[in-house]
């Protein structure tokens, strides 16, 4: 199992497509901190204020989060999967480990660590960015840093199970466009017409259960619709290791060839 681990690995980090992910992840990252500074004012002007409030200093924190950004965790996911099948290889990778739920898992690991790794390079992005930023504005970093407890477990845990979720569904759509097409769809499409209309809908998706578990990333008012923290966990796992089980017995198992 672990040199099937570092043979996924050594996959995903010789190939453009997660490096990719990882600079959008940057990208979104960047554009969430300058967005937590940004208040519209008397609902006619936007305005450059420094964060102070509990909920501005935890979506300072989890900015790759709030913008979208942990959705790139499952189409690493999806890249792990589905590139198999666009470069047409799946059937040598079979050759090497026959056991199809061992390959799979070798996957679901290689690309949690992956997510997990892209959740560290936003906060990494929230240090080199966020901190100086917030401080030349006048705010505290100690404010800011008192957030991590309540935010970073599950806004890794998002990024993690995301991850898990893209290996899922990679291996139900295998065509590796359609899959990330529809992941983004979910993320900025799909997710914010349920929270705006159905929001006691919206709150079983995956990035409310992962708000719910990491510190209510969403405005005040609408934290009353989030799921409970344990709950979110059980969802969110659900969301990351049953479209893996699904997609083992209905696709993964059939003939590649």
């Amino acid at each position: 199992m672990i040199r099937g681990v570092r043979s996924e690995l050594f996959k995903l980090r010789t190939s453009p497509g997660p490096w990719v992910v990882l600079g959008t992840t940057v990208l979104f990252t960047a554009l969430g901190i300058v967005a937590v500074f940004l208040v519209n004012r008397l609902g006619h002007h936007v305005a450059f204020v420094t964060p102070t409030s509990q909920y501005r200093l935890r979506r300072l924190m989890g900015a790759g989060f709030a913008v979208g950004g942990v959705w790139m965790a499952a189409i690493v996911g999806v890249l792990c999967v589905t590139g198999e099948y666009r470069h047409k290889v799946m059937t040598t990778s079979l050759l090497v480990e026959p056991r199809r739920w061992r390959l799979l898992a070798s996957k679901a690991i290689a690309s949690l660590i992956w997510g997990l790794g892209l959740g560290a390079g936003s906060v990494l992005i929230v240090g080199a960015m966020g901190i100086p930023l917030l401080k030349t504005q006048g705010g505290s970093v100690s404010d800011l840093l008192n957030q991590a407890g309540p935010v970073l477990p599950g806004f890794f845990a998002g990024f993690a199970l995301l991850a898990l979720f893209g290996i899922g569904f990679g291996t139900l759509v295998k065509n590796q466009i359609a899959a990330v097409v529809i992941i983004l769809a979910t993320a900025f499409i799909i997710e914010p017409v349920f929270d705006g209309l159905l929001p006691q809908v919206g709150r079983w998706l995956p990035s409310a259960a992962a708000a719910a578990v990491a510190g209510g990333l969403i405005r005040p008012a609408e934290r009353q619709i989030l799921l409970s923290w344990w709950l979110g966990v059980i969802v969110l796992a659900a969301w990351g290791l049953v479209p893996i089980v699904v997609g083992y017995f209905v696709t993964f198992k059939k003939d590649v060839t």
